[in-house]
Parts: structure tokens; C-alpha cells; sequence
């Protein structure tokens, strides 16, 4: 997976989409310290929603994208408790209205924009930690479902079943992260369509980068 997603929903419908994947227990609460503005651009260093259990209760803030020092922006599934980078990170989860990916050679890379057909939010897991005082995190990916291999070897491991992302929040078993239900994918209804290329550029910022006039 590349390091650029998209984030347009407001804080009420993360909250909303947060709420309807929660199976059991409290509400989530948000946390924000200031207006969540549409970002078609969220690139590694941008400070992002994020997904986290705060004194038992699932809580909605923000944190800034990618582990220092060298902003490692995705760790994957295979290999989360072997890294020493994540040695004492918990578990959270990111809010996402689609991603990016390229295709094609170098000079005719081509962007996408892989998205649920209905504009409903995707949840997808993630690690944070706080060093120094600043809060980190960083996205879980996993090997891509055979319909998005076109697009990319990898892909965001998705929270689509019924509970997942009660249990990845309280973090029993990492090994889940490794792969992830094609069944789930397909039922989620998710949808490529090409984006413009200025999206390569992280000033670039606005909705004609995934089509929107």
C-alpha cells in the first residue's frame, strides 16, 4: 500500500461508522482538538482521526501518521510482533474514505482510487504510540485480495467482519492482521476508479484529485 489515503467524512460520521462496527460495550467518545477539515491528500506526518481505546472506553483523536524517526507509515500483518520498532505499541484504527495506489512504469504511474461504492467510511487496523509526548500511529497492511492484486501486492487490512474491530482494539491476537476475509472484501462492495495524477504532489488538495468537480 502507498502512503496517501483520503479522508472527507466529518467527525459525526466517523463517529457514526465507528459506532455501527462496535459490537458491545460504551459508545465511542470523540477527542478533537480542532475542526477536522476534508483531506484528499493525507500523506505520512499528517495528523489524522485515529481509533484507540482510552481508560476502556473506544475514543476517537488524533494522532500523527507514521512511527519516527524514519515515519514509517505501514507495518505488516505478518510480521508485527517480530519488529522491535513496534515492541510496546497498541492496538487502534484508522478512518478512511479510500486510498491510493499507482500502477504502471516509472513516468506513466497511473493513481487510483479504491473506495466502498456506497461513500461509506472503511475502518482499518493500526498500531500508535506515544513518544515524547506526541501520539503516533501507524496502518496494519496484509497480502491484497486476488481482485486488488491489478493494483497493488498489498493492501490496508480492512475491519469489515462482525466484531473485528471490537477485538483488534483490545488487541488478544495480532496474528489475525496476517491475512483478511476475501468474502468480507467483496461484500463491502469496494470500487477502483482512476484519480488524477496531481495527487502525486502532497499540495495538491482538493476533490478533483478522485474525481469530484
Amino acid at each position: 500500500m502507498c502512503g496517501r489515503y483520503v479522508l472527507f467524512s466529518s467527525m459525526e460520521q466517523i463517529a457514526s461508522t465507528v459506532a455501527q462496527h462496535l459490537s458491545q460495550g460504551p459508545s465511542p467518545q470523540t477527542v478533537q482538538t480542532q475542526e477536522l477539515q476534508p483531506n484528499f491528500n493525507v500523506a505520512p506526518t499528517h495528523v489524522v482521526p485515529i481509533i484507540r481505546l482510552f481508560q476502556g472506553v473506544p475514543t476517537v483523536g488524533p494522532a500523527q501518521w507514521g512511527y519516527p524517526p524514519r515515519t514509517v507509515f505501514n507495518a505488516r500483518g505478518e510480521t508485527l510482533k517480530d519488529k522491535p520498532l513496534f515492541t510496546g505499541s497498541l492496538p487502534c484504527a484508522f478512518v478512511m474514505d479510500g486510498w491510493y495506489e499507482w500502477t504502471g512504469e516509472r513516468g506513466e504511474k497511473q493513481p487510483w482510487f479504491t473506495h466502498c461504492a456506497d461513500e461509506q467510511p472503511l475502518i482499518v487496523a493500526g498500531l500508535c504510540t506515544v513518544r515524547e509526548g506526541v501520539l503516533y500511529a501507524t496502518i496494519v497492511t496484509c497480502a491484497a485480495v486476488p481482485e486488488l492484486e491489478w493494483l497493488h501486492h498489498r493492501m490496508p487490512r480492512l475491519l469489515l467482519g462482525e466484531g473485528e474491530l471490537d477485538a483488534w482494539l483490545q488487541g488478544e491476537d495480532w496474528s489475525v492482521l496476517a491475512t483478511i476475509d476475501a468474502e468480507a472484501v467483496a461484500h463491502a462492495g469496494l470500487t477502483s476508479r482512476k484519480a488524477s495524477r496531481q495527487v502525486g504532489s502532497v499540495r495538491n488538495n482538493s476533490p478533483a484529485l478522485i474525481g469530484w468537480e
